[in-house]
């Protein structure tokens, strides 16, 4: 096992500390549009002394005669925006845009019919910190496509790798299927640096599992479990970890809420539950959203006009479901303040966003509380300077650290281990066999793991190069490590597809 997790360092790990390096990567919020020509600014919630602050942003909104919004931000680690994106163009610290940042948007015709100032689909988006250096970043996205008889539908994951001041690699397209709009989130690995992205694959019991390490973002597994998702548009309430990992929640107006174990580890989900939620399908619910509470113990749907809390520690969910909360009938001019996307703030409040234009957003200031005591407050927070639309910055759990005491919880520094070499494999993915390469004779022992850290084969090596047979082993990502005699580390990632 210790073997595995040399091999996971790579060549430019992150040292962990008591102190997350990412904890304050989701400090600053960007909340609001520009409802005219004329009013050029939107809200900035700086969470840095707690609850959050609410000023002008100093990232003004670019020109156009539609509504901007800020879909994806992150901040450096000191906890202030270096890097955002309204869906049409990336920009940095100083809202001026990076080099090669324009038409960040992997489809055309939303480009064509919505940009540079304006992007349609919420959830769509996330900035994320690359593992292999804290300098680089990664931004996915979710594309979409217009259908005949479903109107617009979500296809493909794209990914861009960006600095604070360029595009590298940009629209990648990852996963090329149709999967749950509106539905991107992450968590943190077991290790404390990499990434998991889970994505629904529309209409089935298919999940599509990536991991994000230093080497990139590869297809772990595609696992079928629990039931089959139901919408096929553009995208339907929310998805989410809960901030301990251990839990993914997949929730939409149709098919309420699908809650199922995660692992983080390997990445697996397992124990499937379905909770039905009362009234999930009111005319409206398809704006909702849903978050979970920093104790890791509640559930919080926001279905339009109505909001329940589902205790995730119940032996029965179903019978733990707890309405907090029904809209008010409170209007702003035409708009009803009802509930929508959801988020978990960094000072432990949840905050849920309302469908359509609207000033506000409702706050429950006690989530980890059960029942009222959550203290669900509707239009608890004024958005003094631009109105929003259902619309709150996508962020991952940053204070998920390690997991103390599992398999896969360690990482090395490089002085640690030594020095770190890289295999040439062809080809890869293999449905067959593979070679393994080294540019020198080498002797030493190989091992070859799953994700989850389990040893698969071991043998020991000699000379330029190995077949390694792949048949029998499932589709998957696997990891194949080298220690040579003289102490030198060799590793490589081997992917079977059939």
């Amino acid at each position: 096992m210790r073997s595995l997790l040399l091999i996971l360092t790579l060549l430019a790990p992150i040292v962990l500390s008591a102190q997350m390096p990412d904890a304050k990567r989701d400090l600053q919020w960007l909340v609001g549009y520009k409802d005219s020509v004329q009013k050029t600014v939107i809200n900035l919630l700086d969470f840095n002394e707690g609850n959050p602050l609410v000023s002008i942003s100093p990232f003004p909104v670019m020109d156009g005669s539609l509504p901007s919004r800020s879909i994806a931000a992150i901040s450096d680690t000191a906890g202030h925006i270096i890097l955002y994106t309204n869906g049409c163009n990336v920009l940095d610290k100083n809202a001026e845009q990076i080099f090669n940042g324009d038409h960040i948007t992997p489809n055309n015709w939303v480009y064509d019919n919505y940009c540079p100032d304006y992007y349609p689909f919420t959830g769509s988006w996330l900035l994320l910190p690359d593992p292999a250096k804290d300098s680089l970043f990664y931004l996915f996205a979710i594309g979409h496509r217009q259908s005949t008889g479903a109107g617009i539908h979500a296809w493909g994951l794209y990914a861009s790798r960006l600095s604070e001041q360029e595009v590298f690699e940009k629209n990648t397209l990852i996963c090329a299927d149709s999967i749950f709009g509106g539905h991107l989130t992450a968590c943190r690995h077991a290790n404390g640096r990499d990434w998991w992205l889970v994505l629904n694959k529309i209409q089935t019991n298919q999940y599509y599992k990536y991991l994000l390490d230093p080497t990139g973002i590869h297809l772990v597994d595609l696992q079928s479990v629990g039931m089959a998702s139901t919408w096929n548009g553009s995208g339907s309430g929310q998805c989410t970890f809960s901030p301990n990992g251990t839990k993914f929640i997949h929730y939409e107006n149709v098919a309420d809420m699908y809650v199922f174990d995660f692992d983080r580890c390997s990445g697996a989900l397992s124990n499937f539950r379905h909770v039905n939620i009362e009234h999930n399908e009111d005319t409206g619910n398809s704006f909702g959203g849903m978050a979970i509470s920093p104790n890791s113990r509640f559930a919080y749907t926001f279905g339009y006009l109505y909001s329940y809390q589902v205790d995730l520690l119940a032996t029965d969910l179903q019978s733990s479901v707890t309405q907090v909360a029904y809209w008010d009938s409170t209007y702003v001019f035409v708009w009803k303040t009802t509930f929508g996307k959801a988020a978990l703030a960094p000072n432990g409040k949840i905050y849920s966003a309302i469908p359509g234009s609207n000033p506000y957003l409702h706050v429950i200031h006690n989530p980890d509380a059960k029942g009222d005591s959550c203290q669900f407050e509707q239009h608890g927070l004024l958005l003094p300077y631009s109105w929003n639309n259902n619309d709150l910055l996508n962020f991952p759990y940053y204070r998920l650290g390690r997991s103390e005491g599992s398999s896969c919880d360690t990482i090395y520094t490089k002085t640690e281990i030594g020095e770190t070499f890289a295999f040439h494999i062809f080809p890869n993915p293999s449905p067959l066999q593979t070679t393994l390469s080294l540019p020198t004779h080498m002797q030493g022992h190989w091992m070859l793991f799953d994700v989850s850290g389990k040893k698969i084969r071991s043998g020991n090596w000699e000379g330029l190069s190995m077949k390694l047979d792949v048949l029998d082993l499932s589709p998957g990502l696997y990891i194949f490590q080298l220690q040579s005699k003289s102490g030198q580390l060799f590793f490589g990632k081997v992917a079977v597809q059939r």
